[in-house]
């Protein structure tokens, strides 16, 4: 009767056992999920600041290519590009349209990692012409 007794004990030790490692595995894998999400998101605020910064610089710029040449991008003809230090690429393209009235300069300044966009910020800035209303 202890022989039964004792195989009992060491079936629930068993269980106990496969338990806590189950229990292990699902908790890694919830604080791994969780570092990858703090770091996507990390990434990310550290594109918008980026893409706010070169918004705002285009925002009062009359000569957009050569503020992107003095923010150390590469390009011409309207579109721009950047690599970043925190792991995304920065790129601007630009379009100038000449009215009677004045110019309007718009660009979009986009943030990509791996061939996928991050975000995207559209910039206006109308210049008019001397005399004109």
């Amino acid at each position: 009767m202890k022989r039964y007794q004792g195989n009992i004990l060491l079936i629930e030790l068993l269980i106990v056992i496969l338990f806590f490692s189950l229990s292990q595995v699902v908790m890694v894998r919830v604080f791994a999920s969780a570092h990858q999400k703090s770091h996507d998101s990390v990434q990310l605020r550290h594109a918008l600041m980026a893409c706010e910064d070169i918004a705002e610089q285009l925002s009062v710029s009359e000569d957009p290519d050569l503020l992107l040449m003095q923010l150390d991008f590469t390009g011409e003809d309207g579109s721009y590009f950047r690599c970043d230090e925190h792991g995304f690429d920065l790129y601007v393209q630009h379009h100038r349209e000449e009215t009677e009235a004045g110019t309007l300069l718009s660009s979009t300044v986009t943030a990509q990692k791996d061939e996928a966009e991050i975000l995207s910020l559209p910039v206006s800035l109308y210049v008019p012409k001397e005399g004109a209303l």
